[in-house]
């Protein structure tokens, strides 16, 4: 496979390789050996990846799942390359890891499944989207770059065997998914400021009821729900690694009242942003 691979992080917890395709004609490459366990998440494209007796239908929104000491091959549907944000562990993280992720037992114990897709939520992307933006600075922080990916690698462990994504034909995914990506990329980017649905669905070229469909029909959620969760997890960051007031942290994750905010994440985590500190 033809692919442009750059290392942006290394260190005892893992390797983070940042993974732009750069195929354009081939349609299945050769065999490749697995050696560590990986976590990748796909931020575009889509492709098929065989491994053993399993095909899997792996496109942006979901994190692939490989355990080492497997071949693999990967097919392109379309000539829309995929990038991904490929997580390396050495053995010993990766046995650290399934010690605190008993949910995926039924994983890592079942020798005739290697690889598995996980669909990201909102709060996980969010907390790639962070990693993802520190590791392209020239200086960052060591040590909160490796608790988000520690908070990030344990939510993805956390999903269990309720894998349930949509099914997308290829003309969909080669037609839809762009938009998708387009569309998360800005919320992530402007999740502050006020954004309506007629402004989202201008990003695609679509009418904001068919955007909206749309939406849901890839995502599972509406662009409404996406954007507050968005909100939310970025709030939840702040309360628990910062000291700033939480009437600071409810405006400046786009929240434009504090009852508001109060209310939702009580919803959301089942108490309050000042229990959250206690």
């Amino acid at each position: 496979m033809e692919a442009d691979i750059q290392t942006l992080y290394q260190s005892a917890i893992g390797t983070v390789h940042n993974f732009l395709c750069q195929c354009r004609q081939c349609k299945v490459s050769g065999k490749e050996y697995q050696e560590t366990f990986s976590i990748a998440y796909i931020r575009k494209g889509n492709f098929r990846f065989k491994v053993f007796r399993n095909d899997l239908d792996a496109y942006s929104g979901l994190f692939l799942l490989c355990k080492p000491g497997y071949e693999h091959q990967v097919a392109h549907i379309h000539d829309i390359p995929d990038e991904c944000t490929i997580f390396s562990f050495p053995a010993e993280s990766a046995a650290l890891l399934q010690e605190q992720a008993a949910g995926f037992d039924w994983f890592f114990h079942n020798p005739d499944i290697q690889s598995v897709l996980v669909k990201a939520t909102p709060e996980m992307e969010l907390l790639h989207q962070h990693i993802f933006h520190l590791l392209g600075k020239p200086h960052y922080p060591q040590l909160w770059v490796e608790q988000l990916m520690t908070t990030l690698f344990l939510r993805v462990l956390s999903a269990g065997n309720d894998l349930k994504w949509p099914v997308l034909s290829d003309k969909q995914k080669r037609n839809y998914l762009p938009v998708i990506e387009t569309v998360k990329a800005f919320i992530h980017e402007n999740h502050t400021d006020v954004i309506t649905l007629p402004q989202l669905a201008a990003l695609g070229h679509l009418s904001p009821f068919h955007f909206n469909r749309l939406f849901r029909q890839v995502t599972t959620t509406t662009p409404y729900h996406y954007l507050l969760q968005v909100r939310l997890q970025q709030a939840h960051l702040q309360l628990r690694h910062t000291n700033l007031p939480v009437t600071d942290i409810a405006f400046s994750s786009g929240f434009n009242s504090l009852e508001h905010f109060s209310a939702a994440y009580k919803k959301q985590f089942g108490k309050s942003p000042l229990a959250t500190r206690c």
